[in-house]
């Protein structure tokens, strides 16, 4: 018998729905970037009007041409 779904898949799927609904607003706080040299990356956080922290890491490696 089906009992349902996943918690674990819908603990992500209301990620996924904080992360759209946040797409269409703007920050109310956006901290500085911050090089992870080792990572080649940059770390973006910004803080938002309903006061959720959002962090994200943005690839500074040139993809096109593989890794290294």
């Amino acid at each position: 018998m089906w009992s349902g779904m996943d918690p674990e898949l819908l603990k992500q799927f209301a990620h996924i729905k904080t992360m759209v609904r946040l797409s269409h607003q703007s920050p109310s706080k956006e901290w500085p970037l911050v090089v992870v040299g080792e990572f080649e990356s940059l770390l973006v956080v910004r803080e938002w009007p309903g006061g959720e922290i959002t962090a994200y890491a943005a690839s500074t490696r040139n993809e096109e041409h593989g890794a290294g």
